[in-house]
This record gives C-alpha cells, structure tokens and sequence, in this order.
C-alpha cells in the first residue's frame, strides 16, 4: 500500500474492507436472531426459555405479544457487533487524520522553503496529491523516513553532484541538536544571525570580479528558507584557528545564532594547532546563546603536506560534536585520479598563474551547494521530529540518554581524564587592523605607518630604531606580527641588499613599558620563521603575569637580521 492510497481522503481503501466485512457481521447477526425468534425449538433450547420448556406445553405455540416486542429491540450480539463497527470506523478515521497532518509535514519538510499553510482554494486533499506527486519519483516508505533532498526530489538542480559525493561531502554530521534547536526557533519565524569565519578562500582570493563566494551563495538559498536572517563574514586572508582563538569577537558579533568556520588552508598539521582549534571551539561554543558551529572544509594541493588543516579539524569537530561540511574528501582524490580538472577546480592568482591553494569560482558553487543539501536536511530533520511520533528505546547499559548533547567537554582534547584539569572559561580581547575600530597606536615614530598588499594590513617599519606603542587592559600580551621565510616573493629574496633590506622580514624588541621599564627586559620578536611553506599571521605571547590593569605595550624594529631585511609589520594585540 503506497503512500499516494493513505493521502487521500476521500475513500481510504483499508477502511472499506473492514466497514463491509462488519457489516456483513451485523447482517448475520441480526438474521440468527430473527431465526430464533420464529423457530420454537430454537426458542426453547436460549436463554430463560430452556427450563420452561421442559415443563411447560403451552410453550410449543406462538407467543404473539412478546415475540412482537422482541422484534423491537435487537439482540445482545447484534449491539456489540455494532458497537466493534463504529468503535472500529472512529478508531480508523482518527488515523486516517493523524496520516493527513503527517503527510502535509513530509510536504513542508521536502520543500522547506515554501509555506505549508493551506491557500484559498486549496482543500487539505489537494494538498496530499501534491505530496504524493512531489514522493512519486522515490519508494514512498523511503521517503517517509528519509530526509535526504535529492531521494526525496532528485531533480533538484542542487543535485547535480550524486548522491555519493553528497555523502562523501558530510566528513562528520554529529547529533546536530544545537543546529535543530537553532533552526527550530528560525522556522518560527525569529531573526537569525549566521557569522562566517575564514581566511583567504572566504575572502575571495582567485574568484573572479562578478561571482559569488562560497558563503554568499548558501546564504541566498539559506533566506529563501528564513528571510529573516542576517550575514556576519569575518574573513581575514593568512589566518589560522590561533588567531581566531583570540579575536573572532573582534571581527564578528558574539551574539549569532550560527557560526561557519573554513580555516582549513592555513591549520598546520600539528599538535599546537589541535590545541588552538580546541580553544576556538570551545570559545564559540561556551557563548551564552548556545549557537550552532559548522565547520567548513575546502582543501589545496600546493604544499606538501595534503593532510594541511584536516587533523586538527575532524578530531576537535567529532569531540565537540560539530559537523564538518565541505568539497574536500570527493575533490581531492578525483584530481589525483584526473589531474587535468584541477585547472578547472583552482582559480588563478592575480599574476594569472594557476593558483592551487585558492579555489576557483567553481568550486565555490560547489562548496555553498554541499552547504546548502546539509542545511536543508537538517531542516526537514528538525521538522520531522516534531511531526512523526516519538520514539524511544529500552536502553540496558550505561548509554548517553541525549541530556547532555549540545554541552561542551569540560576537558581539552588532549588533556588527561584520569588526571583532569577543567579550564576557566578565557575571554580574549583583541584588537586587529580589521577590528571596528581598527588597531590604532598609542604613539609611533614617523617610519611606522599602515600599508595594505593583497587585502591584508598591518602596521609596519623597515628603519631599525623606529618605536610604536599601544595601550591595553589585562594581565597578559601577545601579538599578531606577519612571518614569512623570507623568499615568499621575488623582493625578500632580491640579489639587491637595498631591496631585501627594506622588503626582508626583520626583529622587533616588545617590552611592557610601565613594567618593564625599558626595552632590554623585554621579548625579541621575529617574523622571520625559516621553516614557514607559507607566509601567514604568527602570534607571540610577550608578557604575561602582569598586575591586572591598563599598560603600554611598545616594539621598536631592531638592527640585527637573519634574513638581510628589517621590515616589521605588526597586525594585531590581544590581552587577557
């Protein structure tokens, strides 16, 4: 019996079996009785009417008054038969009703963009054979079950890909309970905001002028959904899960609903990084609102390492029950198997070389549509929840009763239970060039000035000597200072000293000034970092312990080099 047969409403066929059998039933009944009443014998050998007949012959004629009154009333047998049809009749229009409600759910759940509410001139019936239309293409018990958009609407051009690469794209789905709580409240009709966390590809690198960028194409399709949710992007080119550790609360409202994390480029394949993933993790995840976290992964294949971003990603991801959403684990090995279509799935950079750490316009699409089939499943999910009966399990062990999902460990991934040490909750401030307001100084010598190169900016000086100084509130300071290996572009490795003096990465001494009194008792800091494949923002921690309070911070460019240059550049401060 297939789902299009229970949908309809107006002659439900596993009703009418059982109304006709039932009635049969009381036809017979009623027959036996009447027979009864007319036999004599048969009179005799019921009821009170067995004794008197043994002693009494005037039973053996007809008794006209009584038989007639009996004639008025049916028996015992025919008021329970009746009493099963209708019992059985409510019983089968009750669920009959529930199987519309839920039909009209799947409906929603299938096209969640659209409204479920009936419009003028559309009865609740024509309702259920658009349901059955939109199932007919898939089994319908599947489809009643099944969640996935492209079983449920295989023709959805969001389908393009096949079901195996949609799959392969959910590198870790998790419980989703903060993403259902969140789309719960959305599918209510509240404001949702959904921030976006990134580096270079969020920022657009090798995305030409005119296309869509990853986040802004799933959000298109996210506000079709919910019109009332609104875009945060807090991309910043270079930067890894350390820096974000520190400062996503100075690029993005810490108030959002949802957040979307792609730093995967830059994520070295180290411990230091799972520890810096852990304390971006879990400083999003302890916000008050409780939001939803997405992890969004992209991957390159200019470095050496293929396994760049991803280990730090899929363990604090699966610790922390966040999904990881992305184009990299059916891409990667497809252009190791078809090396030519990675012409297709990198951008160029602005020499207009093939550029094989940033995505292409295309890859983007892809990115957003993988984004969009999770988001939209979880849509449904949360729906469906709601609509289909709950269910629950005996459980006979010691297994997670669902309580606790949503909660953040109370341990970092790589700390010991046995010999545990929880963390006190950490509320970095911090201030970058992209900050509102920006990084601004205390004071600075005339050298040290702003510059800006490929979307990146920072506060940098070449002339050994040249001071800066900023204020900040805390106990302890760091700083964000751009670290490269000294031959990331034709300037820093120039046959020229003039040029590599001035384009070369250099040294800066940091001291406290209030506290430490003067340079000498303070942190020398390089950004020459020979074994960097990359260049990208390095953060250094300069002081900490300090009495709980405002100081200047202040670096002055040093003399000495190890790479032939000197140029500093200084892009952000963060204290605790």
């Amino acid at each position: 019996m297939n789902l299009p047969q229970r949908a309809r409403g107006d002659s439900p066929v596993h009703i009418l079996p059982c109304a006709r059998f039932l009635s049969l039933c009381c036809l017979a009944s009623m027959r036996r009785a009447s027979s009864m009443r007319d036999s004599p014998n048969l009179r005799r050998r019921s009821g009170s009417f067995t004794q008197l007949a043994a002693s009494d012959p005037l039973l053996d004629k007809p008794l006209p008054v009584r038989l007639a009154r009996r004639r008025l009333r049916p028996s015992l047998s025919t008021l329970a038969w009746l009493a099963v049809l209708a019992t059985t009749v409510l019983y089968y229009h009750r669920q009959l009703d529930v199987a519309r409600r839920q039909s009209a759910g799947l409906r929603s759940t299938s096209r969640p963009d659209q409204n479920d509410d009936v419009r003028p001139g559309r009865t609740a019936g024509a309702r259920d054979v658009e349901l059955a239309n939109i199932l007919n293409e898939t089994v319908p018990d599947l489809a009643t079950t099944s969640c996935e958009v492209c079983v449920l609407n295989p023709s959805n051009p969001l389908c393009e890909y096949g079901l195996d690469n949609i799959r392969m794209s959910r590198a870790y789905e998790g419980s989703g309970a903060r993403l259902r709580r969140v789309l719960k409240r959305a599918l209510k009709g509240e404001e949702i905001g959904v921030g976006v966390i990134g580096a270079s590809v969020t920022a657009g690198h090798s995305v030409p002028p005119g296309y869509q960028r990853w986040q802004e194409r799933f959000f298109d399709d996210f506000k079709k959904m919910f019109p009332n949710a609104k875009l945060h992007v807090g991309a910043m080119g270079a930067t890894d899960s350390k820096f974000f550790s520190y400062c996503f609360g100075s690029l993005l409202p810490d108030d959002l609903d949802i957040y979307l994390v792609e730093l995967d480029i830059n994520d070295e394949p180290d411990l230091e990084t799972l520890r810096d993933a852990d304390a971006l993790m879990r400083g999003l995840l302890q916000l008050p609102q409780e939001p939803a976290v997405i992890r969004v992964s992209v991957f390159q294949v200019i470095f050496e390492e293929l396994a760049r971003g991803v280990i730090a990603n899929l363990v604090t991801s699966q610790y922390f029950d966040v999904p990881i959403i992305g184009i990299r684990n059916f891409l990667l090995p497809h252009v190791q198997h078809h090396r030519e279509d990675a012409e297709i799935l990198f951008g160029l950079d602005q020499w207009g070389n093939r550029d094989y750490r940033h995505i292409s316009e295309v890859s983007h699409i892809a990115m957003a549509d993988m984004l969009s089939l999770f988001m939209r499943k979880e849509v449904c999910e949360a729906r469906r929840r709601d609509i289909m009966p709950k269910v629950t399990f005996k459980k006979q062990g010691p297994w997670p009763s669902g309580e606790d999902l949503g909660k953040i460990p109370p341990l970092q991934v790589f700390s010991s239970w046995r010999n545990p040490a929880p963390l006190d909750p950490v509320k970095p401030k911090c201030q970058t060039m992209y900050s509102k307001p920006p990084l601004t100084p205390f004071s600075h010598t005339a050298d040290f000035e702003r510059i800006e190169w490929h979307g990146k900016s920072a506060w940098a000086s070449s002339t050994p000597g040249g001071q800066i100084r900023f204020s900040f509130h805390g106990k302890q300071v760091g700083v964000f200072v751009w670290a490269t290996n000294g031959k990331s572009n034709p300037e820093e490795k120039s046959d020229d000293p003039e040029v590599r003096k001035r384009e070369a990465p250099g040294q800066a001494k940091c001291w406290v000034e209030d506290v430490d009194g003067s340079k000498e008792d303070g942190l020398t800091v390089t950004s020459h970092w020979t074994f960097k494949t990359a260049p990208s923002s390095e953060f250094v921690n300069v002081a900490e312990k300090l009495p709980f309070g405002e100081h200047v911070l202040a670096c002055e460019v040093l003399p000495t080099t190890t790479s032939g240059g000197h140029k500093f550049r200084l892009q952000g401060l963060t204290s605790l």
